[in-house]
């Protein structure tokens, strides 16, 4: 896309339609609930294409709302982060509690 092609307006649509897309994603993660991530990675990529074929003039009027993308998407990582670190931890006591029951099955079976 050339910058004559370039329609302000619409990139700015777009953008907030991806912003709303992972404010409703932060939303879900924080519910503990699974967020699919490719319908957002995809929206983002053409935004990244549009923004690379931009003017400077023009990069400069979408300038405030790509760096409200930039700091939403950090927040989302981070978040989605902590939940990854909780899961793990999570199943390490699971597999630790797994790994006590069967220590006592076997224990029960051979005492017999």
């Amino acid at each position: 896309m050339s910058p004559e092609q370039f329609k302000p307006d619409q990139f700015k649509k777009d953008l907030k339609r991806v912003l709303s897309l992972i404010t409703a994603s932060q939303r879900f993660v924080d519910d503990g609930k699974v967020v699919e991530l490719n319908t957002l990675e995809t929206k983002i990529s053409d935004l990244c294409v549009q923004a690379r074929a931009m003017s400077s003039d023009q990069r400069r009027e979408v300038a405030p709302l790509l760096a409200a993308l930039t700091d939403d998407l950090a927040r989302l990582e981070t978040t989605m982060h902590k939940e990854y670190s909780e899961l793990q931890r999570q199943l390490r006591g699971l597999s630790n509690n797994a790994q006590a029951t069967n220590a006592y099955a076997n224990a029960a079976r051979t005492t017999r």
